[in-house]
């Protein structure tokens, strides 16, 4: 009889013990809130680093124009905005001189030089290259832009613009030398 009751009694605790469902509702649940940083990787421009020789050996004495292309710039847009533009401005702060550039044949006035962007050489990203047709290096800074519009995220344009020289029939033989600065916005 007592080798009843021990094996009732083993029976409830492993009934009570493994036998019990949990309660619905007893459930535990948890929240966590998360974050996390994407970096601006900035914007920049990149021209070409060495002295670049338009047409050399092609405009002679007496000729009323020369031209050449500067060579590859590139605009690359790390920033990650939702609207994504930028704006090129370029230019020269001096006339194109040879010699001393005292004298009016000596000089390539700003007025003289124009640019052309051209159409871009390659593009990156979702957005619109928006190339500059023509423009005087003496045009106000608000004329003489190049850009990107209607882009989201990242993205990257490249162009090879072309200078434009109208001489004077008087210029002077030499090698006429300047600077073009770009900048981007």
């Amino acid at each position: 009889m007592k080798l009843r009751h021990t094996i009732a009694i083993a029976a409830a605790l492993a009934i009570g013990t493994f036998g019990l469902a949990p309660t619905a509702g007893a459930a535990d649940t948890g929240s966590t809130d998360v974050t996390f940083i994407i970096t601006d990787g900035g914007l920049a421009i990149t021209v070409p680093t060495t002295t670049v020789a338009l047409g050399t050996g092609i405009v002679y004495s007496g000729a009323l124009q020369a031209s050449g292309q500067l060579g590859p710039i590139t605009v690359t847009d790390l920033r990650g905005n939702a609207t994504a533009t930028w704006l090129t401005t370029f230019g020269s702060a001096l006339p194109f001189t040879t010699g001393t550039g005292a004298t009016a044949a000596e000089k390539i006035e700003l007025a003289s030089i124009t640019y052309e962007s051209g159409p871009a050489t390659d593009t990156t990203g979702t957005g619109t290259f928006v190339p500059m047709a023509t423009a005087a290096m003496s045009a106000a800074p608000a004329g003489r832009t190049v850009g990107w519009s209607a882009g989201v995220g990242t993205n990257s344009a490249t162009w090879d613009p072309t200078l434009k020289f109208a001489l004077l029939a008087t210029q002077a033989a030499g090698t006429y030398a300047g600077t073009i600065t770009h900048s981007v916005v």
